[in-house]
């Protein structure tokens, strides 16, 4: 991961592009949503489209206005993007892509651009996407605001989690002064759910396991279980936070077993203050950031996902806890 851009140089060629294609990763959260839709509504006078391999989530359709956005057969952009995106695997479908600038905040990002742009200290993409926007000269619109803070509002737990920085607070106060909604954005992110989502999060307290004295929890999704409880791989999307959430856990293990690739397992870490889960996920081909990481592993069945997952993870959480004096 290496620089080869600086902010006012991709601000240059954002003011000097009259079209520009942006793509956000696969799966798409709040933070690749919101920053790409950023850029494109503080830039009216341009022609830009931002793409996604799978649809806007409903909770997150406030701030793209539509489940999915398609562009021309025949566009031919002047500058295309990737936000959010640390390898070009994230975009799905558009990985085969070109891409001309790659902006990112993951400690494991690839440098798969022709220019790569990556600041793991920023709390969130929208973050740099701000400052961009910023030397751009941009008018930040109310719309690009309300896009911008969901992007990192979403990133930061709603500014609960430790990438929250004194700067982050400031761009979300001058976020709101240009017409950010926060009491709306904070509803549609963390307080709208569907049905589907509850019964996920029905799933989730039901079979959460504790290991090491309740400092480990893990959640096993098998396909069984999401039989079960008639929800999809779409609907379990947002559930990697909430075992971390519980008294006396430090790490939360998330194991989620693919509808359409049962011997596939998606893997998401959440810690505390002491576990480095980007260490732990690089192991599964994966990363991320020191407090929230994801992988991806092969395994016979279920049981046998959890061993291989359990055994890193444990070591991991048992090698990073203070020893007790």
């Amino acid at each position: 991961m290496e620089n080869n851009i600086t902010l006012p140089e991709i601000a240059e060629k954002l003011k000097e592009a009259r079209s520009i294609l942006i793509f956000m990763h696969r799966r798409p959260d709040g933070d690749t949503v919101g920053s790409a839709y950023g850029i494109k509504y503080a830039m009216p006078e341009k022609e830009v489209y931002c793409l996604c391999a799978d649809d806007i989530p409903s909770r997150l359709q406030y701030i793209s206005k539509a489940p999915f956005e398609s562009c021309p057969d025949d566009f031919e952009p002047d500058l295309i993007i990737a936000v959010d995106a640390a390898s070009p695997g994230l975009l799905g479908r558009f990985g085969d892509e070109i891409i001309d600038i790659k902006i990112d905040h993951h400690e494991t990002s690839e440098d798969y651009a022709e220019y790569n742009y990556t600041d793991p200290t920023a709390a969130a993409t929208g973050e740099i996407v701000y400052k961009i926007l910023k030397i751009c000269g941009a008018t930040i619109t109310p719309d690009a605001a309300n896009a911008i803070y969901s992007a990192i509002s979403s990133d930061t737990g709603g500014f609960r989690y430790s990438n929250t920085t004194a700067e982050t607070l400031r761009i979300a106060a001058d976020l709101c002064e240009a017409g950010a909604d926060m009491a709306e954005c904070s509803h549609m992110l963390f307080e709208s759910r569907t049905q589907a989502e509850v019964r996920a999060l029905s799933a989730v307290y039901a079979n959460i396991r504790y290991f090491e004295n309740g400092g480990v929890a893990v959640v096993n999704m098998t396909n069984e279980i999401k039989k079960r409880y008639n929800i999809t791989d779409d609907d379990v999307g947002e559930i990697s936070s909430i075992p971390r959430e519980i008294e006396g856990v430090e790490l939360a293990v998330t194991i989620r077993q693919l509808s359409n690739s049962p011997d596939r397992y998606k893997i998401s870490m959440r810690s505390g203050r002491f576990v480095d889960v980007d260490k732990i996920c690089a192991l599964f081909g994966g990363g991320g950031h020191s407090r929230a990481a994801g992988g991806e592993i092969s395994a016979q069945n279920p049981q046998q996902a959890e061993r291989i997952v359990l055994k890193y993870a444990i070591d991991a959480y048992r090698n990073s806890m203070p020893k007790p004096r």
